[in-house]
Order: C-alpha cells, then sequence, then structure tokens
C-alpha cells in the first residue's frame, strides 16, 4: 500500500515539476503585456464608482482567494484538479473575477503554474465564424511571442478560462464521433468548444468554467469530474452593512428598510448580488422620501421590482420621460420571455429583428437604463438584471394578444401550461420570472404599470392561470414537495385570498418541508387557503435558532425575529381548527421545540379542530418537551402514532394521563421502538386498565422482556378490556411468558388480531399458545407467529390447535424451520371441512418441491383457503409444475399466490402460460426474484393481454420490467387488459401486514 502511495505521490510531482519547467517554448512575455493592455481596458469600461465600487471591490478580493488555491491536489486522486466549475448567480461577479484574475495572472500574481492562460467569452464566442480552435484563440497574439500552434503542443502548462457558459448560443448536442481533436483544422466554433469541453481536445489541459446557477444542470454533463466552487455573493452581514452604509445620513431608515426586507427572505437572498442590493436599496429610498410604504413595497419580490420598473420610466425632477408605446413594451416583452425560456440572456441584431425591434426603438429601454449596450462588442444588448429581464418576461403573458386566435401553434415559451408544470429541480431559470407572472395578478401592481405606461392590462390570464393549475393537479394527485413549494411561492406573490382559494381549491392531501424561514412564511400563508384539505405531512428540519441564522448578541433583533417566525408558527398550524375537512396531520422526523409543542397543543385543544390522525414517527423533541396533554381536549382524535421516538420520563407521563382520562376517545396508539422498557411498560398498562377507547395498541421493537409482557396480559387479559389488535414484535420475550399470554388469550374477550413475531417462542411455547386456540372462548382471527424459532413439532401442536379452533382465518408461520415434514401435518388439517383458515403464510420455511404433493392437495381440497403465500423456499419448476396442475382444478379457491424467490426458471414457462390461460380465481401472484428471463416474460405478456385472463396484480422484478425490448409487451398489455397492474413490488395485504399499516 505504501509503495501505491509513493507512486501517486511521484505522479503528482512529476506533473507540478513538468508545469514548472516546460517553458522552452516561450515565456509569454509580450502576451502578458497584451493582456494587461486588454484587460485593464476592459475593466475601467466596466468598473462601478462610488459607494458600489468600494464594496465590489472588496468582495472581488474575498472571491480572489478562492481562486489562489482552486487546482490543487485533489485529496482522493493526489493529482492537480484539471477542471474546475465556477458557478454562481447572475451579476454575482463571475466575469469580473476572471477579468481580474488575467491581470493578475499577467502581474505574475496568480496561476503561477501555468505558462499561459487564455481567456474565452462566451459572448465572444457566439459571434465567431467557422475556424481552426489556433486561430479561436490566437486573437491579438503578438508576432514576437511564438507560434501559437507550438503553444498548443504542450497543453500541459496551458489553462482555459471559459467564461459565462451559458452565453454560448450552442445546443451541445454533438455526438462523440462528431468532435475533433485538431486545433489548426478549422471546425464550426460550437463543436470546437464542445471539444474542449469534454476533453477530446488538449485532453491534458486544465480548464475553469464560469456559468450561472441556473445553467449548472445543463453544463455538468459535458465536464470531466469537475471541481465545482460556488461565488456565494454578499454574506448577510454583509448585505446589512450595505444597506446601513446606503442609509447612512439616516439610521432610523436604515433600520426599517433592514426589517422590511428581512421580512422577506426571498427578497433579502437577492440582495446578495452586490447590484440587486443597490436596486433594493435605490428603490425603497425613493419610497422613503416620497412617504410611501417600505414594508408593503418588500411584501413581494413583484411588488418591489414593480416599484422599481416604474420608477425607470419616471422623472423626480418633473421633466418629460419617452415611454415605449404598447407594441414596442409587447415586443420587448416578448423577446424578454423568449430569453428566459432559451437562457439566451443576449439580444444580438438577429434577435432584435426576430421581434421586429430596431435600434431606434431600444433607445428608450437604454435611456431608462432596462437595456444595456455592451462596450466591447458591437450590436450586443443585455437587460441591466437578470431580474429585470424575469419581471418584463412576467409581463409578456399580461400583454400578449390573445393567444386563441392565433393560426398557428404556440411556441413553448408562450405557453401558459409549460410555464406553470416547469419546476425549480428541472427548470431553476423559469422559477423567478414565474413567481413575478403571479404576482402581477395583484390589482396594486396591475395600477401602477397601468398608470407608468399609459396601457390597460388585461386580467384574462387569471382565468387562464385557474384552468391550467387544475389541469395540472388533475395529473399529480399527491403533488410532490418541489411543485407545491413552487406553486406556494407563486401564489404568495400575488397576496390575492381570492384568487389563491380558487387556486388551492382542489387540493386534498400535501406533503411539505421547513428548513429555511423563507418556505415558513410561504407555507404558513398559503395553507389557510387549502379549505378541501384534509392530510398533511409536514417535516420540520430546522430547530428555531437554525431557521433564524441571526447574530445571537443582537438582542433587539433576536427578539423581532422570533416574534415574526412564531406568528408564522401559529398561523401555519392554525389550519387545525380553521380547516373542518383536515383529518390526518404527519410529523415525520420533524424537530420540534417547546414553543411548537405549545402551539400544537392549543390548536389541538380547540373546539373547532376536527383532526383525527396524528403522527409524531421519528420526531425530536428537544429539552424534554414531550406533551401529550391535547388527549384530554381533542375529542375527535382517535389514532396517535409515536414511532421510532425515544419516549422520554415525561412523556411517557403525559402520555399515561391522556390515556386515563375520560375524554380520551383514542382508538389506535403506535409505540413501536419507543424506547419502553419494563417499567415503563408496566406504567403504560396501568393507564390502560383506565382507559375505555383503545382498540389497537403497537409495542413492537420495545425491549419489554417476559416482565412487562406480564404486566401487558393482566391488561387485555381482563374480560372488561377493549383492546382488538395487539403486536409485540420483537419485544425479547421468550417461552416462559407464553403460559401467561394463554391464558390472558383465553380470558379476553375483544382480542381478534395478535402478533408474536420475532421472539424466542420455541416449540414450547408453541405448544402453550396452542392451548389457547383450542379454547373455545379463544376470539383471535389472526395470528402472527413469524420467526418464532419453532421446528416440525410446533407445527404439530399449531395442527392439532387448528383441528379445533373455529375463529382463526389468518396465520403467519414464516421464517420458521417447519421443513417438508411439518407442512405435512398442516397440510391434512386444512383440508378437514371444520377448517376455518383462510390465509397462509409460509415464506422461507426450508419447504422444497417434495412438500408441492401436499400443499396441492390444499389448493384442491382446503374449503376456506384463499390466499396462500410460498415466497423463498426451494420449490423449483418441478414444484411449480405440481402446484400448477392443482390451481387448473376447477374446485381451487386460491386468489392470491406468493412464489417470490423459489427458485424459478425459464423451463417454467409453460406451466405458467397454461394456468393463466386456464385459471378462473386466481387474480394476484407474486414472481419476483426468479430468473424467468426476456422469452418468459414476452410470452406471458402474450397471454395476459387478452381480457379473458383473469389476473388483476402480478408483480415481477424492475430489471425485467425495466428492459426496453420487454416494455413495448408491457403497454401492449396495459392496452388491452387495462384491469391488470404489474409492478416491481407486492403491495401488503391489510390482514398480512396489519400491525406495520393499521
Amino acid at each position: 500500500m505504501e509503495s501505491e502511495d509513493a507512486e501517486v505521490m511521484e505522479d503528482q510531482i512529476s506533473q507540478e515539476k513538468m508545469l514548472f519547467e516546460d517553458k522552452d517554448f516561450g515565456d509569454g512575455t509580450d502576451y502578458r503585456i497584451v493582456i494587461k493592455e486588454k484587460f485593464c481596458v476592459a475593466w475601467d469600461k466596466n468598473s462601478l464608482t462610488g459607494e458600489s465600487a468600494t464594496l465590489y471591490q472588496r468582495i472581488i478580493k474575498k472571491d480572489q482567494k478562492l481562486l489562489r488555491n482552486i487546482f490543487d491536489t485533489a485529496i482522493n486522486t493526489y493529482k492537480m484538479r484539471q477542471t474546475v466549475l465556477l458557478y454562481g448567480d447572475a451579476g454575482v461577479g463571475k466575469t469580473t473575477l476572471l477579468r481580474r484574475a488575467m491581470l493578475e495572472w499577467a502581474d505574475g500574481n496568480l496561476f503561477e503554474k501555468f505558462a499561459y492562460v487564455f481567456y474565452l467569452s462566451g459572448r465572444e464566442i457566439s459571434q465567431a465564424k467557422e475556424k481552426s480552435f489556433a486561430q479561436l484563440i490566437s486573437k491579438n497574439w503578438p508576432r514576437s511571442e511564438v507560434p501559437i500552434e507550438q503553444i498548443l503542443s504542450e497543453s500541459r502548462n496551458l489553462l482555459f478560462l471559459i467564461d459565462s457558459f451559458d452565453e454560448l448560443d450552442f445546443s451541445f448536442e454533438e455526438p462523440e464521433f462528431a468532435l475533433c481533436n485538431d486545433w489548426t483544422q478549422e471546425y464550426p466554433v460550437s463543436i470546437l468548444i464542445s471539444s474542449l469541453l469534454r476533453k477530446v481536445m488538449l485532453p491534458e489541459s486544465f480548464l475553469l468554467v464560469t456559468a450561472r446557477s441556473t445553467a449548472r444542470k445543463k453544463l455538468m454533463p459535458l465536464l470531466h469530474k469537475p471541481h465545482c466552487v460556488e461565488l456565494p455573493g454578499l454574506s448577510e452581514n454583509a448585505r446589512m452593512d450595505y444597506i446601513q452604509h446606503f442609509f447612512l445620513n439616516d439610521k432610523k431608515w436604515a433600520k426599517g428598510v433592514i426589517d422590511s426586507i428581512r421580512k422577506n427572505p426571498r427578497l433579502f437572498n437577492m440582495c446578495h448580488v452586490c447590484q440587486m442590493c443597490w436596486v433594493v436599496c435605490t428603490c425603497l429610498k425613493q419610497q422613503v422620501e416620497k412617504g410611501g410604504d417600505i414594508a408593503m413595497t418588500c411584501q413581494t419580490t413583484t411588488a418591489l421590482f414593480t416599484c422599481y420598473v416604474c420608477s425607470l420610466f419616471s422623472r423626480t425632477d418633473g421633466s418629460s420621460v419617452t415611454l415605449p408605446n404598447e407594441t414596442l413594451l409587447r415586443s420587448l416583452c416578448q423577446a424578454a420571455a423568449e430569453g428566459i425560456w432559451t437562457m439566451k440572456h443576449i439580444l444580438y441584431k438577429k434577435n432584435l429583428r426576430k421581434h421586429e425591434l430596431t435600434r431606434n426603438d431600444i433607445s428608450v429601454f437604454l435611456d431608462a437604463k432596462v437595456l444595456h449596450e455592451d462596450t466591447e462588442y458591437e450590436n450586443c444588448y443585455t437587460f441591466t438584471h437578470l431580474h429585470v429581464q424575469e419581471f418584463f418576461g412576467a409581463l409578456f403573458y399580461l400583454l400578449r394578444e390573445n393567444p386563441e386566435k392565433k393560426d398557428y401553434p404556440l411556441k413553448p415559451f408562450e405557453s401558459l401550461y409549460l410555464l406553470l408544470e416547469s419546476n425549480h429541480s428541472e427548470d431553476p431559470h423559469l422559477e423567478q420570472m414565474k413567481c413575478f407572472l403571479f404576482g402581477l395578478l395583484n390589482k396594486e401592481q396591475v395600477r401602477q404599470l397601468e398608470e407608468t405606461f399609459n396601457v390597460t392590462i388585461s386580467m384574462d390570464v387569471r382565468g387562464d392561470l385557474l384552468m391550467c393549475l387544475e389541469a395540472i393537479e388533475k395529473d399529480d394527485s399527491y403533488p410532490s414537495q418541489m411543485r407545491l413549494l413552487d406553486l406556494f411561492h407563486c401564489l404568495y406573490e400575488t397576496q390575492d385570498n381570492d384568487f389563491i382559494t380558487q387556486a388551492l381549491s382542489s387540493f386534498q392531501k400535501i406533503a411539505v418541508q421547513v428548513v429555511e424561514e423563507k418556505q415558513l412564511l410561504i407555507y404558513s400563508f398559503c395553507f389557510k387557503h387549502c379549505y378541501s384539505l384534509q392530510s398533511v405531512k409536514l417535516t420540520i428540519k430546522s430547530e428555531l435558532r437554525e431557521i433564524l441564522d441571526i447574530d445571537p448578541t443582537d438582542e433587539t433583533c433576536l427578539k423581532d425575529t422570533v416574534a415574526r417566525i412564531t406568528h408564522c408558527w401559529e398561523d401555519l398550524f392554525s389550519v387545525l381548527h380553521t380547516n373542518e375537512s383536515l383529518r390526518e396531520m404527519d410529523l415525520y422526523e420533524s424537530i420540534l421545540d417547546e414553543a411548537l409543542m405549545k402551539i400544537i397543543n392549543e390548536e389541538l385543544s380547540h373546539p373547532k379542530c376536527k383532526l383525527q390522525k396524528l403522527q409524531f414517527g421519528s420526531v425530536c423533541f428537544l429539552n424534554s418537551c414531550q406533551d401529550f396533554s391535547f388527549l384530554a381536549a381533542c375529542h375527535t382524535l382517535t389514532h396517535l402514532d409515536l414511532k421510532h421516538t425515544d419516549l422520554e420520563d415525561n412523556g411517557l407521563r403525559s402520555l399515561c394521563t391522556g390515556l386515563k382520562c375520560q375524554q380520551c376517545k383514542l382508538r389506535v396508539l403506535r409505540l413501536e421502538a419507543c424506547d419502553v422498557n419494563v417499567n415503563r411498560c408496566q406504567q403504560l398498562s396501568e393507564a390502560l386498565e383506565r382507559n375505555s377507547s383503545l382498540v389497537f395498541l403497537n409495542l413492537s421493537t420495545n425491549n419489554l422482556t417476559n416482565y412487562g409482557v406480564k404486566s401487558l396480559c393482566k391488561f387485555f387479559g381482563n374480560p372488561n378490556c377493549c383492546l382488538e389488535r395487539l403486536s409485540l414484535a420483537s419485544c425479547g420475550f421468550t417461552k416462559d411468558v407464553c403460559g401467561i399470554l394463554s391464558f390472558a388469550l383465553t380470558e379476553s374477550r375483544r382480542l381478534t388480531h395478535l402478533c408474536l413475531a420475532d421472539n424466542l417462542l420455541g416449540d414450547e411455547g408453541i405448544e402453550l399458545l396452542s392451548d389457547a386456540l383450542k379454547h373455545p372462548q379463544c376470539t383471535l382471527q389472526s395470528l402472527v407467529l413469524r420467526c418464532g424459532f419453532f421446528t416440525p413439532v410446533g407445527s404439530e401442536f399449531l395442527s392439532t390447535a387448528l383441528g379445533i379452533n373455529r375463529s382463526l382465518v389468518h396465520l403467519d408461520l414464516g421464517g420458521n424451520r417447519l421443513e417438508d415434514s411439518g407442512i405435512k401435518l398442516l397440510c391434512h388439517v386444512l383440508q378437514q371441512p371444520t377448517c376455518t383458515l383462510e390465509e397462509l403464510e409460509l415464506t422461507g420455511c426450508l419447504l422444497t418441491s417434495e412438500s408441492c404433493l401436499d400443499l396441492a392437495s390444499v389448493l384442491v381440497n382446503s374449503p376456506n383457503l384463499w390466499s396462500l403465500d410460498l415466497g423463498n423456499n426451494y420449490l423449483l419448476d418441478a414444484g411449480l409444475h405440481i402446484l400448477c396442475d392443482a390451481l387448473k382444478n376447477p374446485n381451487c379457491q386460491i386468489q392470491r399466490l406468493g412464489l417470490e424467490n423459489c427458485g424459478l426458471t425459464s423451463a417454467c414457462c409453460q406451466d405458467l402460460l397454461s394456468l393463466f390461460c386456464t385459471n378462473q380465481s386466481l387474480v394476484q401472484m407474486n414472481l419476483m426474484k426468479n430468473a424467468l428471463g426476456y422469452d418468459t416474460i414476452k410470452n406471458l405478456c402474450k397471454v395476459l393481454r387478452c381480457p379473458t385472463c383473469k389476473m388483476k396484480f402480478l408483480a415481477l422484478d424492475k430489471r425485467e420490467i425495466d428492459r426496453k425490448k420487454i416494455k413495448k409487451f408491457l403497454n401492449d398489455v396495459k392496452i388491452n387488459n387495462p384491469e391488470l397492474v404489474i409492478r416491481p413490488h407486492c403491495s401488503a395485504t391489510e390482514s398480512g401486514c396489519w400491525w406495520q399499516y393499521f
């Protein structure tokens, strides 16, 4: 191992040594002079002045530290990173940083390891004609320098900076064979750049690529093992410093502005870009000077940008300003929308022509500083910021002419449905434009725009949006977390209660996570409008301090923020009493503190609360805040689920107090894996003795031991006990308690379902339990003895009991060593007319094909058996052949058969085909984890597609179902036999796993 490490380190040293020593092809002095001249000029043209420039310089210095060691040795490979992706939001300073880096390299202060560094601008490359790569990078190459071809021949000493990947007007869809590795041959520039990015051309060279965060997904597949670095922009403290400096003359204004911006986390996040921070402050300063309401302006991003855009077309000094006419405004908005959709943010001359815009037309937008003309490239225009483009893009959907009157198909960017269907995960570049669109439904924003541009804006788009939302909701009955967050963000922007209520009128189930303050703000606002809501799954992933992320030493700020956050939580949980349709709330994996538990208790105790099912599964209760006092007040609550939650002493006391209360109506209590030990079990049993409503109790995966089970037997063995279902799986008890357990079963008058899985019962324990089954007063209908560690001897005891018992209909014996001999005894009893058993689980019982003759006799002669699971037994094709003959018998009543992992192969194909064609009762079958093969599945599909086939559910392996060749056959089955469901999993039945899924 040491020798391998030594070799790796030697490779690294030799690699870096070559970078320093391979300079016989020139020292690059003249090229560095050219770089200084070019980038100093560009720096002067684009530099900021005043306060913004000072702050921007600080940001640049901070970000330059990222570049110092960006190509350092990767820990896992001991080699220098060859490709780095530097990404960040629009305007965060990527281009500025790279241009400054070129100057620093030219001065010998950065990237010293590289003999030559080349800067390639996405904006410039997009306008280049067909040429060779050598020609592409040799623009302004000094004649006194070594020929560029010689430089490229030593590519391991070269670094290429590809700036603004998102400005490259290429599709990057070229196949591998179309790429090139010859830098002297002329190709379309798109091929050259794609070849460089994919390491086909100059594979030993180093790359530093910048891209907007929204373009990262498109770029990643092109790069070879990239190291990703994010430019974060202004920190939260830096943003507040900037705002305070901006309002330096009035600290009261500064505090008001900071408070207003922070109340809108989305807007505050926008301010991490220096230019956006300036835009927001400038806009709010104007509002303050006019006596406007800055809190209302900051309420949504749309409100602020409406205010900002309108200010660009008004003169504060009273002088006139040129306004675009409606046609011109519509054309610019159309260009903006299409650019957002295609992620093309530059308006070249061809783009202007496409949207019927001329240089004179756009002069009004240049004067208003909506558009910016590039100082380096002719006929090249951009919006002053991406968010400005997104705002005008959203305005397009309000100004566009009626799309229904068009005699040609809508382009993708014109479709409201496609825009609404997009989500942040798949289409992050559309997110803010979509939010602006919804925000522009607000009557106040529309009024401001109409007054500013002297136009009339139709609100027909409101109805169109509602129709699209309704269509999307029908396609997705349980919306994903990502889609909900996107939709709720958009609806929040409207601040229109009536519209939000209409939009959410059909939502019955919602599942969301709260990780950040902005999510809490959105959900607390929107939840109140979901009047049809029946089920909520809410996961709170951060505690209060983490959500706030503020300086704990700032007591005033902390106090105000805590109050704001608490109010949001109160709003969110108020749905428990304001929405009378709400029946279920699941707080799975949430982090709850004392304040939240107090709010939850208050809401659950409200007279109008109608909740029936509350789940605290895997919840973390901070600082021992387990408080279940709502059990005494919430008269509708019937289900409480605490599984995988460590029940503390105070939590157990609170739970027991609630259970003892006469007002408690709890019927189902789940306490799996809740750290209920012997002592706690005794306390719980005492409380349950005074409870008259509980019918289901799950205490599985708790270390109750024999002593804990004894205390429970006193409870459910009482003839007056109402308990009907009890699960004690994996509770650490043994055969020694089975006598007491058996006695309790004979005394109980209500218990119908009992799960004793994964406990060391043994044959002796089974014998004692069998005595209870023989008792005429035993009421058990379902008994689970999975993994009870018994043998054919225990099977004999059970067989005798089944011959006498008249109530049991479901028996699970899976995971026990019954073997063929033990099954023989059971099969004899199952055929008796008096046997009431309907469902039998025999998974993993060490059965072979020899047992199939006995099982086949049961299939034909059993009077009541309709479900049989034989999974994980070594039945083989020979065993299946015997079973199929029985299944085809007209007397067979089996409807559900499990054969998962039974050693079946393609040799059983004919038996299965014959079975599916003949059997009239079998409707569910599990064939997963069997090597059936392609031909067998294909032939099965031919039979399954027939309408006469009775099969309704078939479980097959995912790898088989996902094969391209099989999918077309499965689609054919779906078309011809739509009632048949074929899936790569077998759903557990209610009776089969009631202790898990009840």
